[in-house]
């Protein structure tokens, strides 16, 4: 692929315009944050010379800390190719697993108040200037099997209501979401919303070895999760993204073969 037009770059006098690579942005809390090893490098290899992949995972964190914070990273300035502001080209919002705590928890943050602040991160000025295409990700299911002896902070039940308030908020902005808590769920066996039975990683019904799998320690993923949410990923770029696949996107900095022959060796 040529890419030198692309990359400011006058062969003939070895000009380099200094170049800024675009950014893939990952917002959200301690699942991404803890997300290094198992999305952020299988991304940078599916982006490798294209996209810059910017982990923002701040553990603990909720939605409405994020939208507080999102101001000082994500700044209000429009990208140009000569400026020295990066091009955010897309990023992942990937909150409610705190947020879904019960009534009386430190971190609980009413329905409401969540799908507000996701509407308010997804329209944030920064990330309109940008023009970035925004993917929202449920929270996963609370396995309360594998929380530690006596955490009441979290049920299966109410972190439904966060997955489903993510999904209904994604809707209305007309934004691709992964349903992750469906994805997850779907694979340990639940039948959907309309059967009778007890959601599964409810202590009301028999422990999920499919969730013993793909959760951690009953909230963050392991990495049978992650890779599950990779694929989903990759997959969702290709089919609703297209435009944003790699090989839609230009290299930053000629290749090799450019290089040779522009008579640079």
């Amino acid at each position: 692929m040529t890419s030198i037009d692309t990359c400011h770059i006058d062969p003939t006098t070895r000009d380099f315009d200094p170049k800024l690579y675009p950014q893939f942005l990952l917002f959200g809390d301690s699942i991404t944050q803890g997300s290094h090893s198992d999305l952020v490098a299988p991304l940078s290899s599916y982006y490798i010379r294209r996209l810059d992949i910017l982990n923002r995972g701040f553990g603990g964190y909720t939605a409405p800390m994020g939208l507080a914070i999102l101001p000082h990273f994500f700044p209000a300035t429009m990208p140009s190719p000569h400026s020295s502001i990066p091009h955010v080209r897309l990023m992942t919002v990937f909150f409610g697993a705190n947020d879904a705590c019960h009534p009386g928890q430190p971190q609980h943050v009413p329905l409401v108040t969540y799908k507000h602040a996701l509407r308010q991160i997804a329209s944030h000025e920064g990330v309109r200037l940008h023009a970035a295409k925004v993917i929202f990700i449920t929270p996963p299911p609370v396995d309360e099997y594998q929380l530690w002896d006596g955490d009441q902070s979290r049920s299966a039940d109410n972190t439904a209501l966060y997955a489903a308030a993510c999904r209904d908020v994604a809707a209305c902005l007309s934004l691709p979401c992964i349903d992750l808590w469906s994805m997850f769920m779907t694979k340990a066996g639940w039948k959907g919303p309309g059967s009778d039975e007890k959601l599964i990683g409810s202590r009301k019904r028999e422990r999920s070895q499919v969730l013993d799998e793909l959760l951690d320690d009953g909230l963050h993923l392991s990495s049978q999760g992650y890779s599950v949410l990779w694929d989903e990923l990759k997959a969702l770029i290709e089919s609703e993204l297209p435009s944003e696949v790699p090989e839609r996107l230009p290299m930053v900095y000629p290749s090799w073969t450019d290089m040779l022959s522009s008579g640079t060796k």
